[in-house]
């Protein structure tokens, strides 16, 4: 099993890093970078799958739904922005189910989710966020209450939900601030490996 893991694991790499390539190559088939991209998340997902089949617990099986639910996700929003943020947030909520019935949470839940949703406040009006700042403030709640519930989880769920949450603030930060290559890759790269380690949680219980 460790070798299929960390085949899926180079495999990842190799489409996140082909992926970059392309979307930076002139003349490059939208769709071909599209499945590439798309290709990256589904190795996470075969990693959750194979969790599944060897332990079966109800809350890995959502958790593998809402990765799948993100691989869509991924192919729409190169697309179609909105409808493809809608889906990611769907796929939150089947990660956030998954966590509630893992662990349910506590008061100690509802105070990080208030700390957090401060942090963001003082975020938003540090940028002078106006534009859509209604649809950015919503998503940064839906963010903040996935890492409160996967807070009290094992260590690599709590570790793949916080890049998860890493991976769209820096995004939301490039879309305010402009495009810089490096953080580009950090943003994504934090993102697939938070899927990744979402997926190996799935390994254990």
């Amino acid at each position: 099993m460790g070798v299929v893991l960390s085949l899926a694991f180079i495999a990842l790499v190799f489409f996140f890093l082909l992926y970059q390539r392309l979307k930076r190559t002139p003349g490059s088939s939208r769709g071909l970078q599209i499945a590439v991209k798309c290709a990256a998340t589904s190795m996470a997902a075969l990693v959750a799958l194979l969790g599944c089949l060897r332990i079966g617990a109800p809350a890995h099986w959502l958790l593998f739904a809402g990765l799948i639910i993100c691989t869509i996700a991924d192919g729409v929003i190169c697309v179609y922005f909105l409808p493809g943020g809608a889906i990611f947030v769907l796929g939150h909520i089947m990660y956030m189910i998954s966590f509630w019935m893992m662990h349910r949470p506590d008061w100690r839940c509802l105070l990080l989710l208030l700390c957090l949703m401060g942090v963001i406040t003082i975020g938003i009006n540090h940028l002078r966020v106006s534009k859509n700042r209604g649809l950015i403030y919503a998503y940064a709640a839906v963010l903040s209450l996935m890492v409160s519930l996967a807070a009290f989880q094992t260590p690599l769920i709590l570790a793949g939900a916080l890049l998860f949450a890493f991976s769209d603030g820096l995004l939301g930060y490039l879309a305010i601030k402009g495009d810089a290559t490096y953080l580009d890759y950090i943003s994504l790269g934090a993102y697939y490996l938070g899927q990744f380690l979402l997926a190996l949680g799935t390994h254990f219980y």
